[in-house]
């Protein structure tokens, strides 16, 4: 693997004794929705060089009327070496070749995993803070994050139960990020008790046979034109006061990372419907 810029530029100030710490990068490039999300909300808009075309998509995307206004890319080497990055954010699903070329061209890549949990999902925020030169930024936005889901907790209430389908009938089950929301805001998550995993299809009859309290569906964000066959099922609609039904924009529960606080309140103000409802 090739050195890139700003590693060597790292060497050198340490050996001129200035620390070890490189300068904030000066042109950032995001190969990922969720990570420019970040990268909007912790760089200095002079430093953004580029984005991910998705975040232009309102369904898609909670920045979109920002991402407007902001250089967009494909995940070619190609178009990313005509932005002049010295640093490219990318998801470890990003197109291996592409990383390597870009690598190959002496330009630093910083790769991240989809958070599974809300304690990843902060880590993440520190860690692209520190990428971007910005922790200080990493830590106060971390620390709305923490305090958002603390607001919306429910200390002592019953505990109800909660299926979150998103576009295309996935449940969020045991493993995902929202699964972790939900435990956190006091519900138990009806996809465990279906033997539901990650994000898995959900059978419309299990629903149907022994159906969650609360129904949440995820609306927007699937790609144009895909039949939502599960989520729109009419047999769901009639269900009726046995079940709580609800929904939530779908971009809400892609990324993690400052979605998480407008998700969780939704989420708790679901929640606490169905505790007064049955009351």
């Amino acid at each position: 693997m090739g050195v890139s810029r700003r590693q060597a530029a790292a060497g050198l100030a340490a050996a001129a004794g200035l620390g070890a710490s490189p300068a904030a990068p000066r042109r950032i490039v995001s190969l990922n929705p969720c990570l420019d999300a970040l990268l909007v909300h912790l760089a200095d808009r002079r430093q953004i060089a580029g984005i991910s075309r998705l975040s232009r998509n309102p369904e898609a995307s909670t920045i979109a009327l920002v991402a407007a206004n902001l250089p967009v890319t494909s995940e070619t080497a190609e178009e990313v070496l005509l932005l002049r990055p010295d640093l490219v954010l990318a998801s470890t699903h990003t197109a291996l070749a592409t990383r390597r070329a870009l690598q190959r061209m002496g330009v630093e890549v910083a790769a991240f995993g989809a958070p599974a949990t809300v304690a990843e999902s902060l880590s993440q925020v520190r860690q692209v803070a520190l990428r971007v030169g910005r922790p200080a930024r990493g830590e106060a936005l971390a620390g709305r994050i923490e305090a958002g889901l603390a607001a919306a907790t429910a200390p002592g209430r019953r505990r109800r139960e909660m299926l979150v389908l998103l576009s295309g009938g996935l449940a969020a089950g045991p493993g995902s990020l929202p699964d972790d929301l939900l435990r956190r805001l006091g519900v138990v998550n009806a996809a465990a008790r279906l033997g539901l995993t990650g994000w898995t299809p959900a059978p419309v009859e299990a629903l149907l046979t022994a159906p969650p309290e609360i129904l949440v569906r995820a609306g927007g964000g699937g790609p144009a034109g895909r039949p939502d066959r599960i989520t729109r099922h009419p047999a769901l609609d009639r269900l009726g006061e046995r079940v709580l039904t609800a929904e939530i924009p779908e971009r809400l529960l892609f990324c993690g990372g400052p979605s998480l606080i407008e998700a969780a309140g939704r989420l708790a103000a679901i929640r606490d419907r169905a505790l007064e409802r049955r009351a």
